[in-house]
Formats: structure tokens, sequence, C-alpha cells
């Protein structure tokens, strides 16, 4: 089972192995490192669609100044994906935590601000 083990500035660690990029991760255990973005937009929230999530995670960065563009949530709200959002840290559990029950569930983690 994936798992986030901890967000810490400018590195992120899934499955044991630290990455310094911003991730994507999804519930079947599939990674993939972003360009560094402050606004979430639908460039990359269609990447993050491509196994058909039921979730979305998204870790804002440590304080929090990655943005969701309104695109992007009129899109989830059409398409009846729930869109969870907080710092990389807590991003991460509430990740973690879905992985645990089973959902279908991907994160997009931002490892700076």
């Amino acid at each position: 089972m994936v798992n986030i083990q901890f967000v810490k500035f400018g590195e992120v660690m899934v499955d044991g192995k630290v990455y310094y990029s911003d991730m994507m991760v999804w519930w079947d255990g599939e990674k993939e490192m972003v360009p560094k973005s402050h606004v979430l937009g639908m460039k990359a929230f269609s990447m993050l669609l491509r196994k058909n999530p039921d979730i979305v995670v998204v870790g804002t960065g440590q304080q929090g100044c990655v943005k969701i563009s309104d695109d992007v949530r009129d899109m989830a709200r059409k398409g009846g994906i729930k869109i969870f959002e907080d710092t990389s840290a807590k991003a991460a559990d509430l990740f973690n935590g879905f992985v645990a029950t089973k959902k279908n569930v991907v994160a997009f983690i931002h490892t700076t601000c």
C-alpha cells in the first residue's frame, strides 16, 4: 500500500524514497514528479484525473500558498470529485487515511512555501 511518510520544505518521502519535487501520488502506488507551481490549474488537474479518482487531496505547501483555480473547483463539482486541501503535511496524512480505507484517491503535494 502506498504511503507518504513525510513532507518537509523542498522534499517528500513516498514509500521510503525521498523526492525533491512536487509530486502526484495515486492510490495504486504510481508516483510522478511535477514542476512546482503555486496554482493547481486545469493542466495539472487533468493529469490527476487520468485514473478517475473519487477524491483529490491537495497539499498546499508548508504555509498553504497553493491555490486551486475556480475552473478546477467547477470541474470537480460537476464530475462528483471531492477535493480536500490542507498544508502538505496534513494533506499527506489525509491521503494515507483514504488509501488505508481503499479509496480511489490521488494527492498533489507541493513541497515549498
